[in-house]
């Protein structure tokens, strides 16, 4: 064990050498070249000129071959969100269903049960407002557009918007189910 750190120590120090002596050596014959190695005479201008213009055309094909990647992919999100949006809509109907077939008849009310199906339909609301503006960023994208990176940037916040948004939609329908359940609960508590 300590012939390895002793072979540690010394790999590191070799390595710190040989550093030291490269830095030098580069230094040193730099001494003597002329002024104008930095000069952009002595090599083609990097800013500026054709060079400038083939990278742009570069990340311009590039896009090109992923935008219909880019829009399949932004397709699909929006698609699963709507089948989310779907799924969700299903269960608080079949809730809603539930709590005027099955609980009413029984006598038994949620007290705050309008403003929750309210709170459902605002959810519900908002989570189409925020659909409709990441569809509308999604159609909206391009390569030939101004700025496709800030476009994707932008749909990205807007689907994240509409995350939120369908988040703040299940809590509400989950509100909903807890509040019809409480009285549920001490209904069937009691028939047995």
């Amino acid at each position: 064990m300590l012939e390895t750190s002793k072979m540690k120590i010394r790999f590191i120090l070799l390595s710190l050498l040989l550093f030291v002596l490269v830095s030098s050596q580069t230094s040193v014959s730099a001494v003597g070249k002329p002024a104008d190695v930095g000069s952009s005479s002595s090599r083609p201008a990097i800013t500026g000129g054709p060079v400038q213009n083939r990278l742009t055309e570069g990340k311009l094909r590039a896009c090109q071959a992923r935008e219909k990647t880019i829009q399949q992919r932004i397709n699909h999100l929006v698609e699963l969100v709507t089948r989310m949006e779907s799924k969700f809509d299903d269960i608080a109907k079949r809730t809603e269903d539930f709590y005027t077939a099955k609980v009413v008849p029984r006598g038994k009310t949620v007290a705050n049960y309008d403003a929750l199906v309210a709170d459902i339909q605002t959810k519900k609301t908002a989570v189409q407002a925020a659909l409709a503006k990441a569809r509308e960023t999604a159609n909206g994208f391009s390569c030939n557009g101004i700025a496709p990176k800030s476009q994707l940037s932008q749909f990205r916040t807007d689907m994240q918007s509409v995350i939120r948004a369908l988040k703040d939609y299940r809590t509400s329908i989950k509100n909903l189910i807890v509040a019809v359940h409480s009285v549920t609960g001490t209904t069937e508590g009691e028939s047995k």
